[in-house]
C-alpha cells in the first residue's frame, strides 16, 4: 500500500471513531422520545377510557432477570477486552447473546399467557389497555432484535479476534445500545406494573 492509501485509511478510521458514538446517541434519544410519547398516551388514555387492569405475566419478571444479567455479561465482556483477555471476552459476549435470546423467548411466553387470559392485541375482544400493553412490549422487542443482530456481529468478530484493547468501537457501540435497551425494558416493566 502507498503512504497516501494508508493516510486515507487512517483518516476514515478517525472520522468513524469521532462520529459513530454521537450518531448512536442521537438515535437513542429519538427512541427515548418515542417511548415517552407512547407511555404518555397510555396515561392520557387511562384517564379518559374504561381501563382494564391487566395481570402482569410472571414471564415478564423472568425476562427482566435475563436482560439484567445480559447487561452484566456484556459489561464483563467489554472489560475483558479492555484488558486483552480475549478468551474470557468471547465467553461473556456469547453469554450476552444467549441471555438476549432467552429474554425474547420469555417475552413470547408472556404474550401467550396474556392471550390465554383473554388479553388480545386488536379486534372486538380487545381493550385499550391490552392494545397498549402489547404495543409497548412488542416495540421494545423490535428494537431488541436490532440489538441481537448487533450481538451476532460482535460475537462473530470476537471469535475471529477482531477486537482487542486498541480496537473496541464496535463492541462499545453494541454495548451502549444493549445497556440502553436494558434500562428501557426496566422502565417499561415498572411502568406496566405501577402506572398502566
Amino acid at each position: 500500500m502507498t503512504s497516501i492509501a494508508l493516510e486515507n485509511n487512517d483518516y476514515k478510521k478517525e472520522i468513524k471513531q469521532k462520529t459513530a458514538k454521537p450518531l448512536l446517541w442521537i438515535g437513542l434519544m429519538s427512541i427515548v422520545m418515542f417511548f415517552a410519547g407512547l407511555t404518555s398516551a397510555v396515561i392520557v388514555s387511562k384517564g379518559t377510557a374504561v381501563w382494564e387492569t391487566i395481570q402482569i405475566p410472571s414471564a415478564f419478571a423472568i425476562s427482566t432477570v435475563f436482560i439484567l444479567l445480559s447487561s452484566l455479561t456484556f459489561y464483563l465482556g467489554e472489560r475483558s477486552l479492555k484488558s486483552n483477555q480475549l478468551a474470557k471476552a468471547k465467553l461473556f459476549i456469547l453469554a450476552t447473546l444467549l441471555l438476549g435470546l432467552l429474554f425474547t423467548v420469555t417475552q413470547y411466553l408472556a404474550w401467550t399467557d396474556l392471550y390465554k387470559n383473554g388479553v388480545v392485541w386488536a379486534g372486538s375482544e380487545s381493550s385499550a389497555a391490552g392494545s397498549y400493553f402489547y404495543a409497548l412490549t412488542a416495540l421494545h422487542l423490535l428494537h431488541l432484535l436490532g440489538g441481537l443482530i448487533s450481538l451476532l456481529v460482535v460475537n462473530f468478530k470476537s471469535i475471529k479476534e477482531k477486537y482487542n484493547a486498541e480496537n473496541l468501537l464496535g463492541v462499545q457501540l453494541s454495548s451502549t445500545y444493549w445497556h440502553f435497551l436494558t434500562a428501557l425494558w426496566v422502565y417499561l416493566y415498572l411502568f406496566l406494573i405501577f402506572i398502566a
